[in-house]
């Protein structure tokens, strides 16, 4: 089976794209805010030294994200609206 990768500015991107937004410090700390701008517990980091993500990566994210990896993977490649995203 092959593995499966996704780039760290497309994750980012994803993130950015659905609700999430940057937690103010060094770290690549991002936080869910609803689509009524409602804080969220839900939040993830993404790794300062990781270009590309695999599967082990991918699988912690998608625990942090409420999310199957193959839900997180139509998360990052724009298949999954907001809207879908908080109905999970």
């Amino acid at each position: 089976m092959p593995l499966t990768a996704r780039l760290n500015k497309q994750i980012k991107k994803a993130l950015k794209k659905n609700g999430f937004r940057k937690i103010p410090t060094h770290h690549n700390r991002y936080r869910y805010y609803t689509l009524a701008g409602i804080k969220s517990p839900v939040k993830t980091h993404i790794s300062h030294g990781s270009k590309d993500y695999g599967d082990d990566l991918l699988s912690k994210m998608a625990d942090q994200l409420k999310l199957t990896k193959k839900e997180l993977l139509r998360f990052i490649d724009g298949e999954m609206s907001q809207q879908e995203y908080e109905e999970y």
